[in-house]
């Protein structure tokens, strides 16, 4: 009788574990990038921008958990590293979601979004210069709940570790692998709203909060808004428009004061139900910046525009060209201006895990 409970137990749990695999999904994503500068010709060639592994699905009933691992390419060399890895629930608490692990964090629309699943090929600077070339990834804990009010309010919350505040990737620039314990940890608030309009479609925006005291007190404080609008017909987005403006001020002991703003809009029609053709238009600007001769306050604007054009074969690949100008103004001083031309070949393998609106 022993020996039968044995191997009961045994049988039980070869069971419950091949359940778990049979739970687990898992999807592959290869972004494809070739850059054409017009001014700069060193880093004109095709590049495997990003390979990435993600396996995602319930533990059981109550938890789920994700990971993903993402290998870049770094001065010739593919570097794998973790991406993403957490655990999570959305059924423990009513209304409401937590994450404990390492995960981008949940800010803004970009920041929340992988690259290869942008709606363009690389960002604006807005993005880059506050949250690096593809977005703020940490270990901490975040909680998201959806108030009790008749207008829909979902609220996120989240603390995470702040010892590096940037992408995964150019190490070599500061900030990215501090070794220091923070003043004050990276902590932010999401407030997102979402209107349904009907056949004309639906808007989601939020507000944010951002902040965070590295080792050597620099104190960083972001707010900023995001906007996602929507119209579909079928499965195809007739128009899309996403909009971010964001706000940093960075201060502290033994740090000169820096305020700088940035935005993007990109507005996105569907000329077919494969093809679209998106304009971005982007803005940047440092409110407190001095002229080094004299020390005067002196104007400047960076702007640009990005025409995207896009041809989406199926939801599994998608080719996109985009044209970039860019422009950099600083009064008293002559323009500096930038073009190139970007190729972007995306293909996902397998089920890829579902994005918010």
């Amino acid at each position: 009788m022993k020996y039968l409970i044995v191997v009961f137990s045994l049988l039980t749990s070869v069971q419950a574990h091949s359940q778990v695999l049979q739970n687990m999904q898992s999807a592959a994503a290869l972004d494809l990038v070739a850059p054409l500068h017009f001014e700069d010709s060193a880093e004109n060639k095709l590049d495997v921008r990003s390979a990435e592994l993600i396996f995602f699905g319930p533990l059981d009933p109550t938890f789920d958990a994700t990971l993903n691992i993402a290998a870049h390419n770094e001065e010739g060399e593919f570097v794998a590293e973790v991406h993403e890895a957490y655990l999570g629930s959305s059924k423990l608490i009513p209304n409401s979601r937590f994450r404990a692990g390492k995960f981008f964090l949940g800010v803004g629309k970009l920041n929340q979004t992988h690259r290869h699943d942008w709606a363009f090929i690389s960002a604006p600077r807005v993005q880059s210069d506050f949250f690096g070339e593809e977005g703020v990834a940490d270990t901490g804990a975040e909680f998201s709940t959806l108030l009790p009010t008749d207008a829909y309010w979902d609220i996120t919350v989240g603390v995470t570790n702040g010892y590096t505040f940037g992408t995964h990737e150019h190490h070599d620039e500061p900030g990215h692998e501090e070794s220091e314990r923070p003043h004050v940890p990276t902590h932010y608030l999401h407030a997102v709203n979402f209107v349904d309009m009907g056949e004309r479609g639906a808007l989601q925006w939020g507000a944010n909060y951002l902040g965070r005291t590295d080792a050597e007190e620099l104190q960083t404080q972001l707010y900023g808004l995001d906007f996602v609008f929507k119209k579909t017909e079928g499965k195809t987005t007739q128009l899309l428009v996403q909009s971010e403006i964001w706000y940093r001020n960075q201060s502290g002991p033994g740090h000169e004061t820096k305020e700088e703003v940035g935005a993007y809009v990109f507005p996105q029609t569907a000329l077919s139900e494969r093809i679209f053709l998106g304009l971005r238009m982007d803005l940047f600007s440092e409110l407190n910046r001095t002229s080094l001769s004299d020390g005067s306050k002196q104007g400047n604007l960076n702007y640009a525009a990005v025409p995207t054009l896009t041809f989406k074969n199926s939801e599994f690949s998608l080719l996109r060209v985009a044209y970039t100008y860019d422009n950099q103004t600083y009064q008293g001083e002559s323009d500096t201006i930038n073009q190139k031309l970007e190729l972007q070949w995306v293909a996902i393998l397998g089920a890829h895990p579902a994005h918010s609106f």
